[in-house]
């Protein structure tokens, strides 16, 4: 389970994966594999979270690592390669994020 925190200690990275609606299941799944084939079990891992966007032209993948270079190095692995060669024919298009949680509001039990 994510913890989203403000100076949670760790790097936070938003992907955005543009897809024609046809192919959005797939783009999940290609997601979803390599999160719990390769990154879960890469130095460094924390969590991956995968959103479908309602009218099927999105993809948003929310992770947390230890570090940019866990991140990066996993990246580099043949299983990352292998796996990220299915996006082919299905993505419109790809954008990274390295981000920082600046602010975090949870409802409390009297709201």
């Amino acid at each position: 389970m994510p913890s989203i925190v403000e100076g949670g200690g760790y790097a936070t990275f938003v992907n955005v994966f543009h897809t024609d609606p046809a192919h959005q299941a797939r783009v999940i799944e290609i997601l979803v594999a390599i999160s719990d084939d390769v990154a879960a079990s890469s130095p460094g891992f924390r969590s991956a979270s995968t959103h479908a966007s309602v009218d099927g032209r999105r993809v948003f993948n929310y992770l947390q690592w230890d570090s940019p270079e866990a991140l990066a190095a996993m990246q580099q692995s043949a299983a990352f390669r292998a796996l990220s060669r299915r996006f082919a024919g299905v993505l419109g298009g790809f954008e990274e994020y390295s981000c920082e949680v600046v602010h975090v509001r949870e409802r409390t039990v009297e709201e």
